[in-house]
């Protein structure tokens, strides 16, 4: 009875260690991703600033000539 627990106990921890889903989630690449929308959300910060200070250029140029 003993011997009979204890490989019905093994063959399911091998059948748990070998199963592709239990393994825990690869998060490989969630830097990269997370590195490019950071930068995405810098470069469109740039575009609205560098926008205004157009705007802002054009607008008091407008005003002289």
């Amino acid at each position: 009875m003993m011997n009979t627990r204890l490989m019905a106990t093994l063959l399911l921890f091998k059948a748990w260690l070998t199963d592709p889903n239990s393994r825990l989630r690869d998060e490989r690449g969630s830097v990269s991703t997370e590195q490019a929308v950071v930068t995405s959300a810098i470069v469109l910060l740039a575009v609205i600033v560098v926008a205004a200070i157009t705007a802002y250029a054009q607008g008091k140029l407008a005003l002289l000539g």
